[in-house]
């Protein structure tokens, strides 16, 4: 993710530099200055709004690359962020002249733009203004937790017309001369590609080529807060085992992720464990029924252990995230030889919050390569990265690690395997799912 980000932010500065060479200013003073960093935010910032605009629309190829759909969710956020840091920056910069104004004698600099996008510069700088405005409130309502998901959700969907009204600044103020440098092949390129998936957003295209019509087949409540969720899929529908996909059982609330906790059987049937997490999934938990119409979209993520390298694995599961884990075992119930030398912890506050347990010890026990342990926390301390490293000699190759639970227990094993020596950016790995 960052590679990316600095990536998109490194091909930014060079047409920058290009464009300066090309045409450096007669003097460089504090305001040649100030027109080159307005310049500089601007371009920046826009090259993120296209990267975010591409990541909205989940193209395929790019989820492979990316590791999953989960990562590129994350790289959308932070996008996100960094775009609005440097668009807030390039206004900021834009409207501090009158302070400049009151510490250097200006010299005035008017520069030559081709007079049809001249005509509208005033109407570009004035909606780029309120974009930047705009852009700020649906980062800061993406970051407040506590905003309805389902409100979010609609107020979240304007982007991509703020995407267009940006544009529209954009490219009338580019200068005229960059037009025949790499800093106008760049701005020409992201309009493009931008204003292509914007449209989509708009006209509601975006997953519509791997949607399926399905129905509720059963429900059965595991626990008091989870339930197991059956759905026929119409169609050709495939997944693999640790992959998710975004159901809609409610227009009006939209899609949600969940895990898929079953292997593919081919018969199209496919199961979901759903917790009630949130206002949403709550809802769900008393407003399903048997014989409702859904719609299932994907299937997504590349939560794979057979990506593995052939050195031992460690999986950790923690609440909810036992689901991706339970699909790995049920796939190697027909082969279990195929499965890696693996250690499952299965870890939950007691055995009331653990309804998968007994179903995670009948199938490991046809994996005999897959030991199981559970864990407790109300009745033994918690798993640490102590204890995932003790088996480990040094000199010897790391075990890969393989996570699904909360964000907060993740960081705190990569925090101390790192302090142990890990290489923890390439072993471990984990399912970091979230929509906002």
């Amino acid at each position: 993710m960052r590679r990316i980000l600095v990536a998109v932010l490194l091909i930014s500065l060079l047409a920058w530099a290009g464009a300066y060479w090309a045409q450096p200013p007669a003097q460089l003073n504090i305001w040649t200055a100030r027109d080159q960093l307005i310049l500089l935010t601007g371009l920046s910032a826009y090259a993120l709004m296209a990267l975010i605009m591409l990541l909205a629309v989940r193209p395929m190829w790019l989820e492979r690359r990316l590791d999953g759909l989960d990562q590129m969710y994350r790289l959308h956020k932070w996008s996100g962020i960094l775009a609005t840091v440097l668009a807030a920056a390039h206004y900021l910069i834009k409207i501090g002249k009158p302070v400049l104004l009151a510490m250097f004698d200006p010299v005035a600099k008017t520069p030559r733009t081709a007079a049809l996008l001249d005509a509208f510069r005033g109407s570009a700088k004035d909606i780029g203004e309120w974009a930047v405005w705009i852009l700020a409130a649906l980062v800061l309502l993406t970051l407040w937790r506590r905003f309805p998901y389902h409100i979010w959700r609609q107020v979240h969907r304007i982007s991509a017309v703020i995407f267009l009204v940006v544009a529209f600044h954009g490219v009338v103020l580019t200068p005229a001369a960059w037009w025949s440098q790499p800093a106008g092949w760049l701005v020409g390129a992201c309009t493009a590609l931008g204003g292509v998936c914007a449209l989509m957003a708009l006209t509601g295209s975006i997953g519509r080529g791997r949607r399926y019509k399905g129905q509720v087949l059963s429900i059965n409540p595991l626990s008091d807060d989870i339930l197991s969720l059956t759905c026929r899929v119409e169609g050709n529908w495939h997944h693999r085992a640790g992959q998710f996909a975004f159901l809609t059982a409610d227009r009006r609330e939209g899609a949600h992720p969940f895990t898929v906790s079953g292997a593919d059987d081919g018969t199209g049937r496919v199961e979901f464990s759903i917790k009630a997490l949130g206002d949403y999934t709550r809802r769900l938990q008393k407003s399903l029924a048997v014989g409702q119409a859904v719609t299932i979209e994907g299937p997504y993520g590349c939560f794979d252990f057979q990506r593995g390298d052939g050195r031992p694995q460690i999986w950790v599961a923690a609440g909810i995230g036992v689901t991706p884990f339970i699909s790995w075992m049920e796939s190697l119930q027909s082969q279990p030889e195929s499965a890696p030398l693996a250690t499952l912890y299965y870890c939950a506050r007691n055995a009331d919050d653990a309804p998968f347990a007994e179903r995670l010890e009948a199938l490991c026990a046809r994996v005999p390569k897959v030991t199981l342990h559970v864990r407790y926390s109300d009745t033994e301390r918690p798993l640490t990265a102590a204890e995932l490293a003790a088996d480990h000699k040094p000199g010897a190759p790391w075990p890969s690690v393989w996570f699904c639970g909360p964000m907060g227990f993740a960081d705190a094993l990569k925090d101390g395997l790192h302090r142990r020596g890990m290489p923890v950016s390439e072993l471990f790995h984990q399912e970091a799912f979230q929509m906002r």
